[in-house]
């Protein structure tokens, strides 16, 4: 199913609230998306990730119906302007280079899926070839970050390193950050919900300024409470009614290692699959994959 930028705008006017968008930043996204070529390029690379990401945001935006968009590819080649993506992109080889190095000579927003390798000069993460050289995520990072108008890591691993970086990281997984010295705009999560990236390039594409929190970089309009403090069986937590086991219905999972009072996420107020589920309601315990802290060494740890 394609969408158009009309559905896009109802989409993001129909969710202003839970996406965390002023009603005064719509006109400017409907002014914005009326002169798509105008709008500065996506450029979207991933480095070492499941590509996790990319498949949720193009899994779900809307609820498949024509109050909102079903196919996020479709925004982003056919309405968003985005010139590289290879998860989603028909291009390949020369071609998809070509595009890339085109887009550089205009304003972009450089979003980054998945951490960097760093050992091995790089070289355990290719993201292309040119001119029969192999150019790192590394080398890419470090190339496109300086000059875009914007960074935007999605995911956990993009953020804070994520699965890719734990135990012993052989490949010497970083940040962008860390590989570049520059500020990014951090959307965690493993993977990241496709509303909080709609939502941050939608404030990208408008020239919106962000605040982000202060040691994760992440926007505080969308993270801003816990797991926790939505969660429906916060009210089994205050009487103590506390699950033995996973699985259990209409128990709390805290004594069982679940992270929802440690993880700032709306998880357990956006729900997943159109609001339709989420770790907790599908009685498993929050595992606080949007923190710096994920994976932990045991995700689930008995509290006693």
């Amino acid at each position: 199913m394609n969408i158009s930028r009309r559905k896009f705008i109802k989409y993001c006017i129909g969710s202003a609230a839970s996406l965390g968008l002023a009603p005064s930043l719509l006109p400017k996204l409907a002014k914005a998306l009326d002169t798509p070529g105008d709008l500065p390029s996506i450029i979207w690379i991933e480095g070492a990730s499941c590509s996790g990401c990319s498949v949720s945001l193009a899994n779900l935006i809307g609820d498949c119906s024509e109050s909102g968009p079903t196919d996020f590819p479709d925004l982003l080649f056919n309405y968003m302007n985005a010139s590289f993506a290879k998860t989603f992109m028909t291009a390949a080889g020369d071609l998809a280079v070509e595009s890339l190095r085109a887009a550089q000579k205009n304003d972009y927003i450089l979003v980054v899926e998945g951490g960097i390798p760093t050992a091995f000069n790089g070289m355990a993460c290719t993201l292309f070839t040119e001119n029969g050289v192999d150019v790192t995520m590394l080398e890419a990072v470090q190339e496109l970050a300086p000059k875009a108008q914007a960074v935007v890591c999605v995911g956990t691993c993009a953020s804070f390193g994520g699965i890719p970086a734990s135990g012993s990281n052989p490949t010497g997984i970083q940040t962008v950050s860390q590989c570049t010295g520059i500020p990014t705009i951090n959307i965690p999560g493993c993977p990241a919900h496709p509303d909080w990236v709609a939502a941050t390039i939608a404030k990208v594409l408008c020239g919106e300024a962000f605040v982000l929190d202060d040691n994760d970089g992440r926007p505080v309009d969308i993270f801003h409470r816990t797991v926790h403090y939505f969660c429906p069986r916060r009210p089994l937590y205050d009487k103590g009614h506390f699950a033995t086991e996973i699985g259990q219905e209409g128990k709390c999972f805290y004594k069982l290692g679940c992270k929802g009072p440690y993880t700032i996420a709306d998880c357990s107020a956006r729900g997943w699959n159109n609001g339709f589920n989420y770790c907790i309601q599908a009685n498993v315990p929050c595992v606080g994959c949007a923190e710096k802290s994920f994976p932990a060494n045991e995700l689930f740890k008995h509290q006693g």
